[in-house]
């Protein structure tokens, strides 16, 4: 909808498309919250079968061979055999999920003078 046919509209209009909107809204936040608990639940999966190896348990990569971990466990394990081969964004992934991501910021410091209307009349 274009600017200005929103300002041609009457309050009755314009407050009954706010309220389409906000049901729209409640049902996308709705349907991606279903999808983030039923990641959670894949994710928490075991790989196979039986009980599940303690992964604090498991020393180096080569013990993690044959050993019943989850879903996000084996995923993380790939990504980091792909980034020690060499994949900067398998290694990019590691690293910002591991909450060391880089703060992109930029210092804008000047030291500009300000003036206020009227300021004369303040000193007197």
């Amino acid at each position: 909808m274009a600017k200005n046919e929103f300002s041609l509209m009457t309050p009755e209009q314009r407050r009954e498309n706010g309220r389409k909107g906000g049901i729209a809204s409640g049902e996308a936040k709705r349907k991606k919250r279903a999808m983030r608990e039923t990641l959670d639940v894949l994710l928490a999966m075991p790989m196979k079968s039986g009980k599940f190896a303690d992964i604090e348990s498991i020393k180096n990569f080569a013990a993690i061979k044959g050993k019943n971990i989850n879903v996000q466990e084996a995923m993380i394990i790939s990504m980091l055999q792909r980034a020690m081969k060499g994949d900067v964004k398998a290694a990019e992934w590691i690293r910002d999920t591991a909450g060391q991501k880089p703060v992109e910021s930029m210092n804008m410091n000047m030291n500009l003078p300000v003036f206020f209307e009227g300021e004369d009349e303040l000193e007197e």
